[in-house]
């Protein structure tokens, strides 16, 4: 590594429901974990002391409000994130899919009238969904069937993505973009991305014949950034993925970055250091591990980003000061 260069990825951690319920209990609400983190934390930069009310539409669901917008039902246990039960009768609602009506759905009547109560009580909040791919979406409705679709009835799983992709659009434009006040041809402008966390469990063919056309599709909707993210190792998916011409990649743990780099080098780069992995690490073996991560995504100014994304009860404070003061002991090593 040229030494010269002292531009660090940003490294920042995510604790899982089980780590609050753990330490905290389950009666912690978003400001709550923003000052008991800053209490445990702040003196390596997390939470805040001060925290002010942050009023938002759309995390009652976590990362399910997709999958509730279609009829999932969606459950709350004891320590864990919102989960959605895929809807019975799978198959033969792929074949009947349309896209529920807006202005009926309940769950987007509930989160108007949760837009109303939150600017009444504020004068103003935000919305917000963690929209995901298409993939992504059905995979959540419909479970491994949409995935045997895809191989099996390849045109109907194609048709699910695509209801799946104007849903996205739908809530995007017509819910998200009302209650943030904004108008949704300038937040098409603005850049977007999907996330294709399912993509492992089918085959790099498969992703370019069958999902990839919908991926695309919501691709064109919007001009500007586009920001792919795949949970898994990407090394086999590069060049499956090259069509959509994304301009910043977020890759799972174990991609080898170098790989990446070949096959995009233009794009920005972030990536993640697995749960299980770090809770093993050495602060040295830290250092080590994203000191290679820098040589293998460089040039710097293209490495963005290094996550930890649900970290564990596994994770002593020990580890996670050792992996948040890293890049100031090799600021200084360089």
């Amino acid at each position: 590594m040229d030494n010269s260069d002292k531009i660090l990825p940003r490294i920042s951690i995510g604790f899982s429901e089980a780590w609050w319920y753990k330490y905290y209990g389950d009666d912690t609400s978003g400001k709550d974990r923003r000052r008991l983190l800053f209490e445990r934390f702040g003196d390596i930069g997390l939470g805040e002391e001060n925290p002010q009310p942050q009023p938002y539409v759309g995390g009652e669901y976590g990362d399910r409000f997709m999958s509730a917008f279609w009829g999932c039902e969606i459950v709350y246990i004891q320590g864990q994130a919102p989960a959605a039960l895929i809807l019975p009768d799978a198959w033969n609602r792929m074949e009947n899919l349309e896209v529920p009506d807006i202005k009926t759905s309940p769950v987007v009547q509930k989160a108007f009238e949760k837009a109303h109560k939150l600017k009444e009580r504020y004068g103003y909040c935000t919305a917000g969904v963690n929209f995901g791919g298409p993939l992504n979406n059905a995979v959540s409705v419909f479970g491994s069937d949409i995935l045997l679709a895809c191989v099996a009835e390849p045109e109907m799983a194609q048709r699910v993505l695509q209801k799946m992709g104007e849903a996205v659009l739908a809530i995007h434009d017509l819910v998200v973009c009302k209650i943030n006040g904004v108008d949704p041809k300038t937040t098409r402008t603005g850049g977007w991305g999907i996330g294709n966390c399912p993509v492992c469990m089918v085959s790099p063919k498969t992703y370019y014949d069958v999902v990839l056309p919908e991926d695309l599709w919501i691709r064109n909707q919007f001009q500007g950034e586009f920001n792919l993210h795949h949970c898994g190792v990407f090394d086999a998916y590069a060049e499956a993925y090259r069509p959509l011409n994304p301009s910043s990649l977020d890759v799972g743990p174990g991609t080898d970055l170098r790989i990446t780099r070949t096959a995009y080098p233009n794009a920005k780069i972030s990536t993640y250091i697995e749960v299980g992995a770090l809770a093993k690490m050495s602060r040295d073996e830290i250092d080590e591990l994203i000191i290679k991560m820098m040589e293998d995504a460089s040039p710097a100014e293209l490495f963005t980003a290094i996550t930890v994304a649900d970290a564990g009860p596994e994770i002593s404070d020990e580890t996670v000061r050792n992996l948040m003061t890293a890049t100031k002991r090799i600021q200084e090593e360089l």
